[in-house]
């Protein structure tokens, strides 16, 4: 899905619903980390609603946890996201994915 699809959703979600609670409780920031291609790849940090998160999904349901890299979060704030991945991951290659 693209952003602009994924935003609508977020903003049609319905605090009531148990269903949208699900989404509404996935809300924030999103970490990417690709093990096999750390030092290729920049560890990006994206928001629920950008088309490569999804809620921490990621956008190819083909993919497979560890080979091909895995969603860290929610994080309520990129700043947690930031020392999230500063501390625990200990990054060189740390950036924020543009379209977030």
């Amino acid at each position: 899905m693209t952003t602009k699809q994924l935003q609508k959703i977020d903003v049609a979600l319905d605090e009531t619903c148990k269903q949208d609670q699900i989404l509404i409780d996935k809300r924030g920031y999103y970490l990417y980390y690709n093990e096999p291609n750390k030092k290729r790849k920049d560890i990006k940090i994206h928001l629920h609603t950008c088309g490569f998160c999804a809620w921490g999904s990621g956008r190819n349901i083909k993919t497979e946890a560890g080979r091909n890299g895995v969603w860290i979060g929610p994080f309520s704030t990129k700043e947690q996201a930031e020392k999230f991945a500063k501390n625990i991951i200990n990054p060189d290659n740390l950036s924020t994915h543009t379209c977030c």
